[in-house]
């Protein structure tokens, strides 16, 4: 609103004509929340918005225009002048007449605040099946509803793109951002009954990880956390076995507890004489020290499962 009273340029607001019949003929595909803002300064808000128009707080106060006090006043409490210049203030549109949902997607990705990219949103940015796929596992399984996981700048994509990578088979590749990309770009020439069966083997797995992330003392919020108990479940479908949430759960709080309790000093792991001394240590002493290594490549992840699968024993439904 400063900017606007003061004759500044604003970013330019980006619309998207609908067909001709409906209830709208533009929808805003960049740049709703100043032209909410607008609407609620000038104390028209949009139809069935109850928002109210508002003064110009700031700290530090703002300063003066040409004389006229602003900090603290409403549009109505404006100079005559200064309500003229803003009514009178040309905001920027750009029409978008022709486009695919996939490339609003794509501009919209580019547009936010000027900010480059992240790894995440170059990939959910690339066009094709395998990204569909991975954005309905993000937006539609019961994991990614649950989770304390907020879906900032497409995180629950990101989770959702090292869950495919994973079922693809843990150790064989690295897990580097240009390495999922890559093969969200191989998986795109895949056969489709290629891709449900592997959106399948992704999503029973995840049905899996829900329940736990609902039962256990540690929520799963660790991207590698994520990944290494996810591998660990897919190993077990692979074998054709089901896994015992509740065993798996239990199984779980013991080695994550312990996990917090040396992820620190590590090395105490290897003094087989201390007082809490454990038969498995050396497994979680393997496990942390793989991790620091470089948690993305593919031998630290086939290290990580191997001592996993030392905690997890039995978890098997009998």
């Amino acid at each position: 609103m400063d900017s606007i009273l003061r004759g500044m340029d604003i970013p330019k607001i980006y619309l998207r004509r609908l067909p001709p019949g409906g209830l709208f003929d533009y929808e805003a595909v960049d740049g709703q929340q100043r032209l909410r803002a607008i609407w609620d300064f000038l104390g028209q808000p949009s139809q069935n918005d109850k928002s109210q128009a508002f003064p110009l707080k700031a700290r530090p106060a703002l300063a003066p225009i040409n004389g006229h006090v602003i900090a603290e006043k409403s549009f109505s409490e404006l100079d005559t002048t200064l309500q003229n210049q803003f009514t009178a203030f040309n905001v920027g549109i750009g029409e978008i007449t022709e486009s695919t949902n996939d490339e609003i997607t794509v501009l919209f990705a580019r547009l936010q605040m000027g900010m480059p990219l992240n790894p995440a949103e170059l990939r959910n940015a690339d066009l094709g099946q395998m990204r569909n796929i991975i954005q309905l596992m993000a937006t539609s399984h019961e994991f990614f509803a649950n989770t304390p996981i907020r879906d900032e700048r497409t995180k629950h994509f990101d989770y959702a793109s090292f869950a495919f990578a994973t079922a693809t088979g843990v150790g064989k590749m690295d897990m580097k951002a240009q390495n999922l990309r890559d093969l969200q770009q191989e998986c795109n020439s895949l056969p489709s009954e290629d891709l449900l069966q592997l959106a399948s083997k992704v999503g029973e797995a995840l049905n899996v990880l829900s329940e736990v992330d609902q039962h256990t003392a540690y929520r799963v919020t660790r991207k590698w956390i994520f990944v290494d108990l996810l591998g660990l479940i897919m190993s077990y479908h692979d074998e054709g076995k089901a896994v015992d949430v509740t065993r798996f759960t239990a199984a779980y709080d013991a080695f994550e507890a312990r996990r917090r309790m040396y992820t620190s000093h590590m090395d105490q792991l290897l003094n087989s004489e201390r007082e809490d001394a454990h038969p498995l240590d050396r497994a979680l002493y393997d496990y942390l020290a793989a991790f620091r290594t470089e948690g993305a490549k593919a031998a630290s992840l086939a290290t990580r499962q191997q001592a996993l699968k030392r905690f997890f024993k039995n978890v098997e439904v009998k």
